[in-house]
């Protein structure tokens, strides 16, 4: 579940309501309501994310005088039914805070007068659903509404290797895949370097949707690609400093990347990071450190959104770089026909850069790194 967070309200992610709890979802689901909660609640269709997943989900608007200025909790009960297959049930629950009772009277009456929006998403495959969302207050007021949804790949989509299989629902979390090292004996030692850097140029902190972007992206490489390991650095290349290692990352750790990319929000940039922007010395010292490893990696992939700085980086700011050092790639999204300072660094040690601007783009650039490394 995700929340429009102008209205300060907590939220705890969507997910499978227990068995304990299926009873009470479903009764709400199927009792009709004493009470009306006078809600809209605008459904959005099926769209491919960069998890290679198909996204869908709902909104609902609700004034905020229908709260009264009080404490309130609402609870989402989802229900959504493939074809021939039995429903999954999903819920979540929001607390509303109150509105001081000191608040000026002004303030307050606009405040009532706010409109408060709660999203729901969840993931599917191809095939043909029915879905039912039930809002509820603790006064006991409902809110409801029912949809056929159809999902199906776009000619565009069609080679992209999908990763929910048809006819199927999961919970919508980037926070927790599993995702675990592969047994087969050509699994791969990665090293990851994830540019934690916002897919607008002009903006200067990371927002939700650029973690989404980050963890999709990573999620899709790291499906795809068998590993035996990974290692995982996550740098800001305007804050000139790491922001996250992992020397064994997988799924289980995606949660601290999570908190980590979200700290980026908040983080100011400091007067010797500006003033060493424009330097090479930090990327440069990022790549040495990883070719210099006792226990190199098979191949050494950046990924990240097209970045607004353009430095050169020379080979002479590479000692470590050897004829055996690894295969280097870079996965550049809306990357333009002019390199930034992370192409340069590919040109420096004969790399590869694929640009992507889509999911299927990106699917197809990982494609093109596999059949590389089997190359070599």
């Amino acid at each position: 579940m995700l929340v429009c967070p102008a209205l300060n309200i907590s939220a705890h992610p969507q997910s499978p309501v227990t068995i304990a709890e299926a009873g009470e979802a479903t009764l709400v689901l199927d009792t009709p309501a004493a009470k009306s909660l006078k809600c809209f609640i605008e459904k959005f269709n099926p769209v491919l994310d960069f998890a290679l997943r198909f996204q869908a989900g709902y909104v609902v608007h609700c004034p905020l005088r229908l709260f009264e200025g009080k404490k309130a909790t609402v609870h989402a009960y989802l229900r959504i039914t493939p074809s021939g297959k039995v429903p999954v049930l999903l819920s979540a629950a929001y607390g509303l805070i109150a509105i001081p009772p000191d608040t000026p009277p002004s303030t307050r009456l606009t405040s009532l007068k706010q409109e408060v929006d709660i999203s729901g998403a969840f993931s599917l495959g191809a095939g043909d659903y029915s879905v039912e969302t039930v809002v509820t207050d603790d006064r006991g007021r409902l809110c409801r509404k029912s949809w056929k949804m159809h999902v199906a790949a776009a000619r565009s989509q069609r080679r992209v290797h999908l990763a929910v299989p048809p006819l199927t629902v999961e919970p919508f979390d980037r926070t927790s895949w599993g995702i675990q090292p592969s047994r087969k004996s050509a699994a791969l030692r990665l090293t990851i370097f994830l540019d934690a850097a916002p897919i607008r140029p002009n903006e200067s902190s990371l927002r939700a949707w650029d973690r989404a972007f980050l963890l999709e992206s990573l999620y899709s490489l790291l499906r795809q690609v068998p590993f035996k390991s990974v290692r995982l650095v996550a740098f800001n290349l305007e804050q000139q400093r790491e922001i996250y290692r992992c020397v064994a990352f997988d799924g289980d750790a995606f949660q601290p990347l999570f908190h980590a990319l979200r700290e980026i929000e908040t983080a100011s940039v400091s007067a010797q990071a500006l003033k060493n922007r424009n330097s090479p010395l930090f990327l440069s010292q990022l790549a040495n450190r990883e070719l210099a490893e006792e226990n190199p990696a098979d191949a050494i992939i950046f990924l990240g959104p097209a970045s607004r700085m353009d430095v050169e980086i020379g080979t002479d700011l590479l000692p470590a770089l050897k004829a055996s050092s690894p295969p280097f790639f870079y996965f550049k999204y809306l990357g333009a026909a002019f390199p930034d300072s992370l192409q340069r660094l590919m040109m420096a040690v004969n790399g590869r850069t694929f640009l992507f601007r889509s999911p299927p783009e990106l699917d197809q650039a990982i494609q093109k790194m596999l059949a590389r490394l089997k190359q070599q």
